[in-house]
């Protein structure tokens, strides 16, 4: 294997899918963001991204850290 290549993954389908996708929502609904999630499971930002919004999860905007008011002004 080249230093290019990448080893080769499996899809994630069927429960393997569901199941990741319930455990990236419970972290991400404890604070933790797409960035690290996706390292967290070696995948691509895009794919942990899609795997929560398949969870039911409603994102948070871009930059907004866990809990702060939004709207709020300074």
């Amino acid at each position: 294997m080249t230093a290019r290549q990448r080893p080769y993954r499996r899809h994630l389908k069927g429960p393997a899918r569901t199941e990741a996708a319930a455990r990236l929502a419970r972290r991400y609904e404890a604070g933790a963001t797409v960035q690290v999630l996706a390292a967290e499971i070696g995948r691509s930002y895009t794919l942990a991204r899609a795997l929560l919004l398949e969870a039911g999860v409603r994102m948070r905007p871009r930059g907004v850290p866990k809990g702060a008011a939004r709207g709020s002004s300074r």
